[in-house]
């Protein structure tokens, strides 16, 4: 018996956390995985995905435009704000769940809350602490607004999407 409550702890369920943790629990390693915020990380939530629907999206206009040279015609087009936005909620949300099938299938313990390493072995989640041999850090990066003239008309992914 382990003195351990997992061999590997991995503190962030985004593309590598949740892929170091997969490949592990895939090896017969008890592995936790704690994620604070949404399964999946940046490029899910607020990054790639929403990204490329919005772009996908914005390409139609002029698609439609050059489908005439083609034969081709559409009355009444019309663009509804709330469908896209409504809709890719729903994608990262079907895209969140894949994440925790992924994870619980494979074997994980998937806790949800904001991990804090607390000892060379230890990480507390809330009230709660986990004890592990190992404890990866992969909560991957945030976006910096410099304090530069005008940083406050910038915004980053997170207030996009």
């Amino acid at each position: 018996m382990s003195q351990f409550d997992f061999d590997l702890f991995v503190i962030g369920a985004g593309s590598g956390g949740v892929r170091a943790a997969r490949m592990a629990a895939g090896m017969g390693v008890r592995v936790a995985v704690a994620e604070e915020r949404y399964l999946g990380g940046t490029c899910v939530n607020v990054g790639c995905v929403p990204k490329k629907l919005y772009v996908y999206a914005s390409n139609y206009a002029e698609s439609f435009k050059e489908a005439a040279g083609f034969g081709l015609s559409a009355a009444d087009v019309s663009f509804d704000w709330p469908r896209l936005r409504d809709n890719k909620i729903k994608e990262i949300a079907r895209l969140n769940g894949v994440y925790r099938n992924l994870l619980v299938n494979s074997g994980c313990t998937l806790i949800e809350g904001r991990a804090v390493i607390a000892g060379p072995h230890a990480v507390r989640v809330g009230e709660n602490e986990y004890t592990a041999e190992r404890i990866l850090v992969a909560v991957g990066g945030w976006p910096f607004v410099p304090d530069i003239p005008g940083a406050e008309h910038i915004i980053t992914s997170n207030e996009v999407f």
